[in-house]
């Protein structure tokens, strides 16, 4: 034990070389390997990142996405989820050129029965959408009196009256209020989307998946 004691105070300073070397190598190592995983992360080819308590949301957003689809598949007859297609859905939201542009956008959303849509707001959230809910025509006006909106999201038939939602569009049209207006609602026959429309709405559709599809492709210009 004494010799190799002997040995290690000898040659200390060979030691003390070995060691910053391997300091320098390993902060070399650290710095390149974030260098290039943030060069993927722009290139989109990094998916989900997570060390320790930090993680990259996309997979997040990709879970709530495909909860609300479900969700409202549950509630509403229409296409089977397609997973894949929501995936490359929240990817394309989560490329920087994409993204950049979302962050703290707002979307009004209009519906009498606001937890139906809890999932869905949800997941736009997850996108870094900034989502504010009202139950009625006259709500959603005070709501856009009182701030901008990048995008309003409007049920159709709300209590008994079944044109709530056109009334809705009229009133935000004649106060010359140009935001876009997705109608997502039950009924989705060619003849409905062909109406809405006409009406001035820029989407009508009862796909959860392809409401977020537009939400993404609107605010991301």
């Amino acid at each position: 034990m004494q010799a190799a004691l002997e040995f290690v105070e000898s040659y200390r300073s060979y030691f003390e070389a070995v060691q910053a070397v391997s300091a320098v190598i390993s902060i070399v190592g650290w710095c390149l390997g974030a260098i290039l995983l943030w060069i993927a992360w722009r290139r989109n080819a990094v998916k989900s990142v997570t060390v320790g308590p930090i993680g990259f949301e996309i997979q997040d957003a990709v879970t709530a996405t495909a909860t609300a689809a479900r969700d409202w598949q549950s509630k509403s007859p229409f296409q089977k989820i397609n997973i894949g297609k929501i995936r490359e859905t929240v990817q394309r939201a989560f490329k920087p050129e994409i993204s950049d542009r979302m962050v703290g956008k707002a979307v009004l959303w209009v519906d009498d029965n606001p937890n139906n849509n809890m999932l869905a707001m949800r997941a736009l959230e997850k996108l870094h959408l900034d989502v504010h809910q009202e139950t009625s025509t006259e709500a959603g006006l005070q709501a856009l009196s009182r701030r901008r909106f990048d995008l309003v999201i409007s049920d159709m038939g709300r209590g008994s009256n079944m044109q709530a939602g056109y009334e809705l569009l009229k009133a935000i049209r004649d106060a010359g209020n140009p935001v876009p207006f997705f109608i997502f609602a039950g009924s989705d026959t060619p003849e409905f989307r062909k109406e809405a429309v006409a009406r001035g709405a820029d989407l009508s559709t009862n796909d959860m998946l392809e409401l977020i599809d537009n939400v993404i492709q609107k605010l991301s210009v």
